[in-house]
């Protein structure tokens, strides 16, 4: 409604001057009528026509008021304004914006560029809202709501990519869980580990623990492998907290759940023992054990756990089965029982291997 007063606005004007030219010229016939001979001219009510044409002379030479546009600029305007395809209108405006960019009608220009951003948002058109928020960054870079709409429109579209051009920015000015989410998901999704878990970081303690689930292995595996078992065993520790012992996370198998619990445990059991916690340590052991009967990295923790709460006989024994699973624990077990052995046996390895058969008749 603003655009149309302004522009009946520029349409008044002009027609006062053309109205204007009209007086003038109708103002000049008196002069040219043909008196009667010998009638008297009657006197004139009123002397002031001299002054009224003098005033519409006045009244014509006043500027045009000044709006702060051209009529060709208006209709510019309104032209890309009045677009009824949206993205069409989203570009014509754009165009509009761009080749004038002094324009005192950009101001609204950018308010119906925001106003159809949100209408393409709220018609959930993802595939147009991309390149228009996009659009309408170019114009306006940095602006909080543009950068949340191309965020979102670019991850609907599977554009991982660019969500995380925005996102990362949008993130900056507006943290929040969700978008958080977004950008571990994308980064997850580019296979890009570290900035995953920069950002499932800072979403994971918000969330329900079976909403926080695959963040948690994602999290788990990512820190296992960097050998940061503290953080790791965090992880760990969340995954397991999430379902109890009958349950199976969706997207798992009863043997693959069974497995990654097994890993879980052992990693728990690590941070416990090196923590020099051992009780906790054969406790998460044993659990892992009960997964996955063949970790060897398990029985060799759980028999130094053993040998350090001064346990002996179950210390010999455990690394006694590490070594006999012949994995990448077996040479640093049977050293380990070796020497345990020998100190409590003066030395010496005699009657070791009743040891070891006791241990390969209980793996069997």
């Amino acid at each position: 409604m603003k655009q149309q007063f302004l522009l009946a606005l520029v349409v008044a004007v002009l027609c006062l001057n053309v109205g204007t030219v009209s007086l003038l010229a109708s103002q000049d016939a008196p002069a040219q009528k043909n008196e009667e001979p010998g009638k008297k001219e009657e006197p004139k009510e009123k002397e002031e026509e001299a002054v009224d044409i003098e005033e519409a002379e006045k009244q014509a030479q006043k500027p045009v008021p000044n709006v702060g546009y051209t009529k060709e600029e208006y209709d510019q305007f309104q032209t890309a304004f009045s677009l009824p395809d949206l993205e069409a209108r989203a570009a014509g405006l754009s165009q509009f914006i761009k080749s004038r960019p002094n324009s005192k009608l950009n101001e609204h220009a950018m308010a119906a560029y925001a106003a159809l951003l949100n209408q393409l948002y709220q018609q959930k058109d993802m595939a147009k809202l991309a390149p228009a928020a996009e659009g309408f960054l170019e114009l306006k870079p940095g602006d909080v709501a543009a950068l949340g709409l191309a965020t979102e429109a670019a991850y609907s579209n599977k554009d991982y990519a660019k969500a995380i051009k925005h996102g990362e920015s949008f993130y900056q000015a507006k943290p929040s869980k969700e978008v958080a989410q977004l950008l571990a998901h994308s980064f997850d999704q580019l296979k890009s580990p570290a900035k995953f878990a920069s950002y499932a970081e800072k979403c994971i303690s918000e969330m329900a623990p079976k909403d926080a689930f695959f963040y948690a292995a994602k999290l788990s595996h990512y820190y296992g492998g960097q050998r940061n078992i503290p953080k790791a065993a965090l992880y760990s520790q969340k995954m397991m907290s999430a379902y109890s012992d009958q349950e199976i996370p969706t997207g798992y198998a009863a043997a693959q759940w069974s497995q990654e619990k097994g890993r879980s445990y052992s990693i728990i059991g690590r941070a416990a023992y090196d923590r020099k916690q051992y009780g906790a340590a054969v406790s998460a052991y044993h659990k892992s054990l009960r997964n996955f009967s063949g970790n060897d990295e398990a029985y060799y923790y759980l028999g130094m756990s053993y040998w350090s709460a001064q346990d002996t006989t179950n210390a010999m024994k455990n690394l006694a089965k590490a070594a006999l699973l012949n994995k990448s624990y077996a040479k640093t077990a049977r050293a380990q029982l070796e020497v345990l052995y020998k100190g409590l046996n003066n030395g010496s390895l005699d009657g070791i291997d009743r040891v070891t058969r006791a241990a390969s008749a209980e793996l069997k």
